[in-house]
């Protein structure tokens, strides 16, 4: 199973494209054709051999009638693979051939020295087709603490953590992050909320969860789905939670961390438009199973099927 720091960069592109385009822009000096708005496409690359190749992520930026004006190719790159130098074409050559469109290559390798090893990879030979990848690793999203750069790009906060996870300085970005988070609607800051805890490290999930609680008050993911979710009549159940907390009843306060991490599963699934049908609702929102429940949960926001999200 992919793991979350492969999934949330993956997460964040489909959450917001436009994140995608201030990478090409601003770490790699791409001009990004004026754009209306920007789409997925699919990701499989099928060639004349019976075998299809999967792309992490595709984006189609486009003008007001839907056509693409640039396209680009989302990988997340966690360790060496020299075949990379070959697969990595059909990506780009796919999208250029099907659509006569520019294609990128946008790679974030979280290793900076694996990052060195595919640029080497791909120093012209004279020999073969040439394929610029744009390669960025962690220490190329800048450190986002002002304010007003979260508020006006909140993807791009929610990436500089995850990027940073590992900082001392990560608590820097806190205070940007929860901006960010009340720049957007309350659904999508569920989605950016779920998308941080998934790609954090543990030390600097527990320091951003403490932050959040001491200086919101409450614990912000619940107090976000007491906004989307009052349609689900087990909410009332969630807020055992922070009742539990207060009374010191450590089972109370386990069913409604219980209980909140299943609503967030079915407001995330509900929110990336996957099918929930009756049956996989109720096992979510019937299990108290702490572990499984955040298995799911990082399985969600990439899932596209809800067999992605119990599967296992």
């Amino acid at each position: 199973m992919p793991s979350a720091e492969h999934e949330t960069p993956v997460a964040l592109a489909k959450l917001d494209p436009s994140l995608v385009a201030w990478l090409l822009t601003h770490v790699f000096d791409v001009k990004v054709p004026d754009y209306h708005h920007a789409r997925t496409h699919s990701t499989d690359v099928r060639v004349l051999v019976p075998r299809t190749y999967h792309a992490d992520s595709m984006l189609l930026f486009c003008d007001p009638a839907d056509r693409p004006l640039l396209a680009v190719v989302l990988e997340i790159q966690r360790g060496w693979d020299s075949g990379k130098r070959r697969t990595w074409k059909l990506y780009v050559a796919q999208l250029e051939a099907e659509l006569d469109v520019d294609a990128a290559l946008l790679v974030y390798c979280p290793d900076s020295r694996i990052a060195g090893r595919y640029r080497d990879l791909f120093e012209f030979t004279g020999l073969s087709l040439t394929l610029r990848p744009l390669i960025f690793t962690p220490g190329d999203v800048p450190l986002v603490v002002d304010v007003d750069l979260a508020r006006s790009n909140p993807a791009l906060a929610v990436l500089s953590a995850i990027c940073h996870g590992n900082d001392a300085q990560v608590e820097a970005t806190f205070p940007a992050l929860m901006e960010a988070l009340r720049a957007v609607s309350p659904k999508t800051a569920i989605l950016y909320y779920d998308v941080v805890l998934a790609g954090l490290p543990t030390a600097a999930r527990t320091r951003w969860e403490a932050f959040m609680t001491t200086t919101v008050g409450h614990e912000y993911r619940s107090e976000l789905l007491r906004e989307l979710a009052a349609q689900h009549e087990e909410l009332g159940e969630a807020r055992g939670e922070a009742r539990g907390e207060a009374r010191g009843e450590a089972r109370g306060e386990a069913r409604g961390q219980a209980k909140g991490k299943a609503l967030a599963i079915v407001t995330v699934l509900e929110g990336r438009g996957v099918e929930l049908p009756t049956e996989a609702r109720e096992q979510i929102l019937t299990c108290t199973d702490l572990t499984q429940l955040d298995t799911w949960l990082h399985r969600a926001i990439t899932a596209t099927t809800i067999n992605d999200v119990l599967q296992g």
